[in-house]
């Protein structure tokens, strides 16, 4: 792979931790909500958790399919001549990759389902 390449890739990773910074606020803003809701069985402050919790994750399964697509990338771009060390570490990435997509998925899986607010969250 050239460093161009690897210059790109690496410039998209510092977006996805700019935007990963964007995540975390939210999630606070997210549990601000969650814990009135708690204290006050608000349903306005229940819905807004819950679709920023939605968006979190979706967000996030955007990130996870970009790391899975350049994961797979790599392992295409494997030389003949690659180590076994090298295609071991290709593959346990790719491996690595679609777990936490698997994971975001179930993520957002359940919090779609689990403790629906009675409000509509459009």
């Amino acid at each position: 792979m050239g460093i161009g390449i690897k210059l790109q890739r690496l410039n998209t990773e510092d977006f996805i931790w700019v935007v990963y910074f964007f995540i975390a606020l939210a999630a606070i803003i997210s549990d601000v909500y969650e814990r009135n809701f708690l204290i006050t069985n608000n349903k306005n402050s229940q819905k807004k958790y819950k679709t920023i919790n939605i968006t979190i994750f979706v967000v996030a399964l955007f990130i996870y399919v970009y790391f899975v697509f350049i994961n797979y990338e790599d392992i295409n771009a494997l030389k003949r001549d690659a180590t076994k060390k090298e295609v071991l570490n290709q593959h346990l990435s790719l491996i690595s990759a679609l777990l936490f997509l698997v994971g975001g998925v179930i993520a957002l899986y359940v919090e779609l389902t689990g403790n629906t607010p009675d409000v509509e969250l459009t």
